[in-house]
Formats: structure tokens, C-alpha cells, sequence
């Protein structure tokens, strides 16, 4: 009887949820599909996501991944078997952002290949430079040229003594540097609630809307 009595208020819970547990949404224009954990801001409610899952769309309707360091990035796929993100500087210029990539104690871990910090100077055009130094095309001009070597580097031999030193930049995947249509890979960490929206839904957003209780366990 009692475990009769607990399904049908099972069955009842999640009548009254089950449009909850079906978030799916989109930006359009091809873009991925956007579920648990992930929400876009001002179309989905709160707990169709997790903290820290906020995405945005654009004006082009493009997928949008604010980084914790203020860097937004154009998603082209979301792997939510693998749990990886596949994005896209929607400028093609990752070293314009000047900003430190280590994502630090958020739910997102930079993928691609090894991060290294860099060094970028400012060159007169068209001279060969160092040959451990990377040439930065979407920052180099006509009136000059932009090279990056890594940080540990000594240049006392180079002719990169010549050139005016810019500013340093941390924990920078080599593939960002050379190639101005850079595929960044981003993996994410699952939310201390579990897997899946279905495990997480006894999170009950506050007033506020900054935490979630949990309900239900075991």
C-alpha cells in the first residue's frame, strides 16, 4: 500500500514537472542544441541549466560561452557524451584577447594540445626573426609585424632585440597563435548534483535564484 501510495505521487510529481524536465533549446542558425546542463539566458527558465551553464545567443543568433575571464566564444557543437564544447573566436583573433585562459576554479577546462605562456613583441615588417618565434598574422600590419615566443625563451641572442616588447600572455594552447580560424576544445566538469537534468531536478532555485536545495537523494 505505502509503495503504491509513493507512485502516484511520483507519477503526479513529475505530470506536474515533466515540461521541466524537457529543456532543449536552440539559437537557431544551425547552432547546437542546448540542454542540462547548459540554459541561454532569457529563454529558458533557471532550472533548465546549472550555475555557471549560462550560454547567450547573439545578434547573428550565434551560441555564446562567456568565459569567467570575460573572453565570449561562438559555440559551433556541444558533446554531451564526452562532455566537450567546440568554439570559435568570432573575431579569428584568440591573441587579441590578452587574457589569461586558465579557467581557474570553474566548471571548464581548456582541451587542445598543451598550454604555454607567450611573450609578443612588436617587430619592423618583413625581416626574418628567431626561429623559435611564432608569427601572429591577425595582429601583424603593414607597418609591422607581430612574433610571440614562449616566456622561458632568451632572446640576449636574437634579433628580437630589436623589436618592442607588448605583453605576456598565460596558460595559451600553440594553435591558437598560428591559426586565425582557431577550433578551441573545451571540456566541462558534471555538477556536484549529478549527470543529468533528471538527477538534479530536486534543485529548487531560491528567490534569488543563485542556489538550489537538494530534495530528493539516494
Amino acid at each position: 500500500m505505502v509503495a503504491c501510495l509513493f507512485y502516484v505521487l511520483f507519477v503526479v510529481f513529475v505530470a506536474g514537472h515533466g515540461a521541466g524536465l524537457n529543456c532543449t533549446g536552440s539559437c537557431g542558425n544551425g547552432g547546437p542544441d542546448i540542454r542540462f546542463p547548459f540554459r541561454i539566458k532569457g529563454k529558458q527558465p533557471d532550472h533548465c541549466g546549472y550555475l555557471g551553464f549560462d550560454l547567450s545567443c547573439s545578434d547573428d543568433n550565434s551560441t555564446v560561452l562567456e568565459l569567467p575571464t570575460g573572453v565570449r566564444l561562438h559555440i559551433e557543437e556541444i558533446d554531451y557524451r564526452f562532455r566537450l564544447i567546440y568554439a570559435r573566436d568570432p573575431l579569428g583573433c584568440f591573441p587579441r584577447k590578452r587574457l589569461n585562459f586558465s579557467l581557474g576554479a570553474s566548471h571548464f577546462q581548456i582541451k587542445n594540445d598543451w598550454l604555454h605562456d607567450w611573450t609578443f613583441f612588436n617587430c619592423s615588417p618583413n625581416e626574418k626573426r628567431f626561429t623559435y618565434s611564432v608569427k601572429i598574422p591577425c595582429l601583424s600590419a603593414f607597418n609591422h609585424d607581430v612574433y610571440a615566443v614562449e616566456s622561458y625563451d632568451t632572446i640576449s641572442d636574437s634579433d628580437l632585440l630589436s623589436c618592442t616588447k607588448m605583453y605576456n600572455i598565460h596558460g595559451f594552447p600553440y594553435g591558437m597563435l598560428r591559426e586565425e580560424n582557431y577550433r578551441l576544445t573545451i571540456s566541462w566538469f558534471n555538477p556536484t548534483c549529478g549527470s543529468s537534468e533528471a538527477e538534479c531536478y530536486g534543485f529548487l532555485k531560491h528567490s534569488k535564484g543563485v542556489r538550489r536545495k537538494l530534495l530528493i537523494t539516494g
